[in-house]
């Protein structure tokens, strides 16, 4: 039996999904029209089990249209992404409650929605729900849009463009130690931080940020890391999330507070300096070591250039300097050294130690650190530097330019790394009193690569872009 239930939650494990987000909507007015056509279509349909009431009509439309875009969004960003919808009636009527979900769910109008979408074959059911007889990994039914609603949805011209948050949707998400949403009431830090997360998101949705990859190249990659994102990533490559929430941790407003959930900060660090931002190359600009220059500087003492040199068996070793620094990190979060779990794709062979080894050489390299380490200090860190990154996006909103952030790095236009440079070395200083390094990575996305062919002009290709170059012209085309 045991064996069985292992089985079963491998099994679901290894399917590629995520939760329902209700929380999305759109502007475009051919869509809207869409979404409305088919809420009618739905409403006269007499599958439903009940005969809904006046004052149930418009959540079922909400629902309707949440679950429509939900799973096209889903679609758009990997065509194998099932999304996990629970329907049970305690689930749904919680989420209703939460500030973390949608008012406008109700059990029975949810319910009511779901069952007609599937009956009208517009939605399918992939993966069916399973009870754990032991109660620890249970997991909702998942489902996928169906080609009769994705070619209704392409009919009208749609893209993934046309696709964006709901202004309301909650931004300042706490969270307890098991990593669980933890609702709270009127709270003035959440407010003040609510509304300078609502100007931060303002500017980057004011701009197309995009991989400069084919399609071609996007499913190689979408195949490469497969299974590797982490609960706060965004799935896939999902070009519609482009706005960020801060998440604090331990049920403490002074622990995490880092921002997630636009696509660019789980994008695979190889393939960053291919984003665009506007159709324009990119630079990368992180803060060189940054929670050990903050102890360093909080403790009053010089902070070295590179932190993490005096560990390294090779000078200039990239490959171990990170295992260095996440080791570091891993030191710094953790309340206790001997409780370290081995850090991802750790390498005895690069590093000459085992990992027992290699943990306490890290200790020993950093006497003036030793009250930190095993300490859970790392969080109260991520506190601090997430303040740091909201005074940078929040100097670049002021100026109407894109900022991407990536927690102790930011990604802008290629011709603003002097002003980047210059905004986080101030902000670093207004925070510390002294002056944090930075490091800076150069994108690559107007880079040609030589060639002996000659160019030649394919008019059809310019009049009808595709991949990314179609949907930053979509994007132009929505901002008119």
């Amino acid at each position: 039996m045991q064996n069985h239930i292992q089985v079963k939650a491998n099994r679901y494990a290894a399917v590629n999904a995520r939760p329902f987000d209700p929380q999305w909507t759109t502007d475009n007015p051919a869509l809207v029209a869409y979404l409305h056509s088919l809420c009618a279509h739905l409403s006269a349909n007499k599958t439903g089990k009940r005969k809904r009431r006046c004052d149930a009509q418009p959540p079922f439309e909400a629902a309707i249209k949440a679950i429509v875009l939900d799973l096209y969004r889903a679609h758009q960003s990997d065509p194998t992404l099932e999304v996990g919808i629970g329907t049970g009636t305690t689930a749904l009527q919680r989420k209703s409650k939460s500030r973390y979900g949608a008012s406008f769910i109700s059990a029975r109008t949810f319910i009511d929605a779901m069952e007609v979408l599937q009956c009208e074959g517009l939605i399918v059911l992939s993966t069916p729900h399973w009870d754990d007889p032991e109660k620890k990994r249970s997991r909702v039914a998942r489902y996928m849009a169906t080609p009769s609603l994705l070619c209704g949805i392409d009919r009208v011209g749609a893209s993934v463009v046309d696709l964006r948050r709901q202004r309301n949707a909650e931004g300042i998400r706490l969270k307890d130690d098991y990593k669980r949403l933890v609702e709270y009431g009127d709270d003035a830090f959440a407010n003040a931080g609510r509304d300078r997360l609502r100007i931060i998101n303002e500017m980057l949705e004011s701009h197309w940020a995009d991989l400069a990859r084919t399609d071609d190249q996007l499913a190689a990659d979408l195949k490469d890391i497969a299974g590797t994102r982490d609960d706060e990533a965004a799935q896939s490559f999902d070009f519609a999330a482009r706005t960020v929430h801060r998440v604090f941790n331990n049920e403490d407003w002074e622990q995490g507070g880092r921002f997630y959930g636009a696509w660019w900060i789980s994008c695979p660090r190889r393939l960053r300096p291919h984003i665009l931002i506007n159709g324009k190359r990119t630079v990368e600009v992180d803060y060189s070591g940054l929670h050990a220059a903050m102890l360093y500087a909080q403790d009053g003492q010089p902070i070295p250039d590179d932190p993490y040199e005096r560990c390294l068996m090779k000078k200039d070793n990239k490959v171990e300097r990170k295992l260095v620094k996440l080791t570091f990190n891993a030191l710094l979060n953790a309340d206790s050294v001997n409780r370290i779990s081995e850090i991802e794709d750790y390498s005895p062979e690069i590093t000459g130690r085992s990992w027992y080894d290699f943990k306490w050489y890290i200790v020993s390299k950093y006497p003036e650190f030793s009250q930190y380490f095993g300490s859970g200090v790392g969080l109260r860190l991520q506190r601090k530097d997430s303040d740091l990154a909201e005074k940078v996006m929040l100097r670049f909103a002021a100026m109407r330019y894109a900022c991407l952030p990536v927690h102790d790095s930011f990604i802008v236009h290629h011709g603003l790394q002097d002003e980047l440079d210059r905004i986080m070395r101030e902000a670093f200083e207004a925070e510390f009193g002294v002056s944090g390094k930075v490091g800076v990575d150069i994108g690559l996305g107007e880079v040609v690569e030589k060639s002996d062919r000659p160019i030649e002009l394919d008019p059809d290709q310019l009049l009808n872009p595709v991949g990314y170059e179609a949907r930053l012209q979509a994007f132009w085309d929505m901002r008119g």
